[in-house]
């Protein structure tokens, strides 16, 4: 602390290069760390270093992006990584272009979020209606999918030569039973947000809260 510390408060600011917020306080302390487990290595050794070799060194390891909690380079939150140019940290906030129409710019955020299902709630989706119709009657088949290609029921009662108001009786006892399946907040769930893109939205209102506070 009286020898390495100083040297290394000194140095830092001037020749490590900071990553995402990393700042001089918490890089010294990274130093430090490494310092005191260096020096506890080499007493188990018994060599002697002098406190400006000690320093050299771990002024070299933080200029490489070696960190005490880390020192890989598959990391890609990493700072080495970071350093390397193989992954860059970017705020949802940050300006990716500009749309004319609406006359505003366009943030990152926004390209990487839709209005559509990720991936694994569409499969995920699909599996329960598979599983239901594979056990139920076929003619929940033809109705499903005629109402989920915009078709009526009385071409779904063509296909199935039935009457129009028989295959409303199959139609309703389908809404029982898929109820009885799938649980009764089976529809809500389906409208409801993602949570990640919640997690997303809240970001943006809290960072345009804190920009009105600011202005005001």
């Amino acid at each position: 602390m009286e020898e390495i510390a100083p040297r290394l408060r000194g140095a830092i600011p001037q020749c490590v290069r900071k990553v995402g917020a990393e700042d001089d306080e918490e890089l010294l302390q990274d130093g430090l760390t490494m310092a005191a487990e260096m020096l506890y290595n080499l007493e188990l050794r018994g060599k002697q270093v002098t406190s400006g070799n000690v320093a050299y060194y771990c002024l070299l390891h933080l200029k490489s992006g070696r960190r005490s909690y880390s020192g890989g380079r598959t990391d890609v939150m990493g700072s080495g990584t970071q350093l390397d140019h193989s992954s860059m940290v970017l705020s949802f906030e940050e300006e990716v272009g500009y749309d004319p129409e609406l006359d505003e710019a366009i943030h990152l955020g926004d390209v990487l979020t839709c209005e559509k299902d990720d991936p694994s709630t569409a499969a995920g989706r699909n599996v329960d209606w598979e599983t239901f119709l594979e056990s139920h009657d076929y003619r929940y088949g033809v109705i499903a999918t005629d109402m989920a290609s915009g078709g009526t029921m009385i071409e779904s009662a063509k296909t199935c030569g039935m009457t129009y108001h028989g295959i409303r009786e199959i139609r309703d006892r389908l809404a029982e039973e898929l109820k009885e399946f799938m649980g009764s907040t089976a529809i809500a769930d389906s409208v409801k947000a993602p949570a990640w893109r919640g997690n997303i939205l809240a970001d943006k209102e809290r960072v345009a809260c804190r920009a009105d506070r600011r202005r005001t």
